[in-house]
């Protein structure tokens, strides 16, 4: 495996602050650019506690390796459950993806993984959450060049949380309309460690990126996250998710996630591209397990 490319996430992580400490943004003398935040920040918040928290998805994450020249050299189609959950005793916010199909054929035990997983009450020992995390990391394409287990559509939510706001900083990079939708491109940057990623060696790997935000509700539209392409990791990762509203729910849930994981470095190499769509929202009960 080329450690080059490897990606990975904390679990050690601050839990979620009080919503109206001072922000750490550009801009933040602006004061209708700082109502937007605040209302961004609360939105994450309320979205992750009290919505997507008690939901579990349908994914079907598709995924193929090209060579240099964009010519397909494979493909590979996972089916898996996605959920997010809580992780005691910080209370930290983690996304689950649990394979349980590849290119048709079922994944062994998946079920008896979930259930040692959720079945204490007051504790989830962190070891068995990354042995799913990296079992499910197991399935991914060019896993010896791209190493990565930060492909999940609420991963770069973290980056709004109030607790969040001291090490990342945000400017308004202009507004766009997304199906209808005006929304307010919020850029933001990890400038402040440690930080959500790391490499394989366990060193800070900053992140930068995009949010398309309803200013009136603070509401997620869309968001793009980007690592690597530096000195301190080669590989270079950009990860796109689309939100959308779910009837069924009355909230807006991630609908679609598109990836490309390449090397500028190193021309050659292959680049993998994946698309992942969702579907199927519906209530998590850890008690049907």
């Amino acid at each position: 495996m080329h450690a080059s490319g490897g990606v990975t996430v904390r679990l050690s992580l601050a839990i979620v602050a009080a919503l109206l400490t001072t922000t750490a943004i550009a801009g933040a003398d602006d004061p209708a650019f700082a109502d937007v935040m605040r209302r961004a920040h609360g939105y994450v918040v309320l979205y992750e506690d009290t919505e997507l928290s008690s939901v579990v998805a349908h994914e079907r994450y598709k995924q193929e390796r090209l060579d240099s020249k964009a010519k397909r050299k494979g493909e590979r189609t996972l089916q898996s459950d996605y959920l997010l959950f809580q992780v005691p005793p910080d209370e930290d916010w983690l996304a689950l993806r649990d394979v349980y199909e590849v290119d048709g054929q079922a994944v062994a035990q998946r079920g008896e993984r979930l259930k040692e997983l959720f079945k204490g009450d007051t504790t989830l020992p962190a070891s068995s959450v990354m042995e799913i995390v990296n079992d499910s990391a197991r399935f991914n394409m060019a896993s010896e060049l791209y190493y990565r287990t930060v492909n999940v559509p609420t991963f770069a939510l973290r980056f709004l949380r109030p607790s969040s706001r001291e090490r990342v900083t945000f400017s308004k990079a202009g507004e766009e309309q997304i199906a209808g939708t005006k929304t307010w491109v919020i850029a933001y940057r990890e400038t402040r460690g440690p930080t959500f990623s790391v490499t394989p060696e366990g060193r800070d790997l900053p992140a930068q990126g995009r949010f398309w935000i309803e200013p009136e509700s603070g509401a997620v539209i869309r968001s793009e996250m980007n690592l690597g392409g530096s000195r301190r990791l080669a590989a270079r990762v950009n990860i796109t998710v689309t939100y959308g509203v779910e009837p069924t729910l009355g909230f807006r849930v991630p609908v679609a996630m598109r990836e490309r994981y390449d090397n500028p470095r190193r021309e050659k190499d292959d680049v993998v591209v994946t698309e992942a769509t969702y579907s199927n929202f519906r209530p998590f009960d850890r008690r049907k397990l």
